[in-house]
């Protein structure tokens, strides 16, 4: 998979997140007492964070889209650990670039 690819599925799944577009994703995660949407939630807060909420939409894409390959490549687990990460960063970058640019499109 294209890192292009992955960076969209990411924002995909970030502007699902942010938009409770991902409504069985959200509610698994409405379950669980610390996700829950209250005043002061740090969850709250993240969800509204496109930065954030990009980095873990980030490992997530990459968890089940790349991390299969890295198994059957036979690298260390500390190279699988380092390219997760940097999908993660990437993701929350390209998340917050793409989300200001048309949030400011918007206006």
């Amino acid at each position: 998979m294209s890192s292009m690819m992955i960076l969209i599925a990411a924002y995909g799944v970030c502007f699902g997140l942010m938009n409770e577009k991902a409504a069985l994703l959200n509610r698994v995660l409405y379950a669980i007492p610390l996700f829950r949407r209250e005043d002061g939630n740090v969850f709250k807060r993240m969800f509204k964070c496109s930065y954030c909420t990009g980095f873990h939409a980030g490992w997530m894409v990459w968890l089940v889209g790349i991390f299969p390959q890295f198994i059957l490549s036979g690298l260390s687990p500390w190279e699988m650990l380092a390219d997760g990460l940097i999908a993660a960063f990437a993701s929350a970058v390209f998340c917050y670039a793409v989300d200001t640019i048309l949030q400011w499109f918007e206006r």
